[in-house]
Formats: C-alpha cells, structure tokens, sequence
C-alpha cells in the first residue's frame, strides 16, 4: 500500500497501517507515524495501550447496542430518559452527534 520509499520496513509499515484509516493518506500518515515516535516510548505506549484497551474492554449496550464499558450505556441507564419514545439512528457517530445537541 504504501508508495514512499522509506529507510526503515518498520517505518514503512506503521505508515501503511495508518493510511488505511479513512480519510488518512500516506503523507498523513507518515506524518503521524513521525509524531508519535518523537513523543518517546512512554507516551507511544500510553496511545497504544489505549487501544489496546479499547478493544479488549469494549462492550455494547445491551439495550441499544451503543458503545459502552459496561452492560447497559450511560444512555440506556439515565434516570431522566423518556422510555416511551425511541430515536433511530444509523450509526454510534450519529448517536453522539445527536446526544451533543441535548434536545432529544
């Protein structure tokens, strides 16, 4: 994938993995491949922990199926939410966009 012609496979590797993110191209991930080695191990670390953690403690909620770290989401489990009506949704971004409004 990656077409840059980099001194390092493992340079050239974290740079491919990058840029399959979406909307991440090669230049930007070189880019952030560089940044995070100039943070140093412990922060590199810290990034990579969090993701690690991510994925193996994420859950979904029970009820809703929302991004959640336990069984039923913060949504789902709040006192003040109206049980009687229900909003659809695609998608866990849309969620979030529509929970930051507080309208709803």
């Amino acid at each position: 994938m990656t077409q840059g012609n980099y001194p390092s496979k493992l340079l050239a590797d974290a740079v491919s993995q990058f840029a399959k993110l979406p909307g991440i191209g090669e230049r930007t991930a070189l880019r952030l491949v560089l940044y995070l080695m100039k943070l140093g191990k412990s922060e590199a670390s810290d990034f990579t922990s969090a993701l690690n953690s991510l994925f193996e403690n994420i859950r979904y909620c029970s009820v809703c199926h929302n991004i959640s770290d336990s069984d039923t989401c913060s949504i789902c489990s709040g006192k003040h939410r109206d049980r009687s009506v229900i909003c659809i949704i695609e998608n866990v971004k849309d969620l979030m966009a529509i929970e930051s409004t507080h309208q709803y």
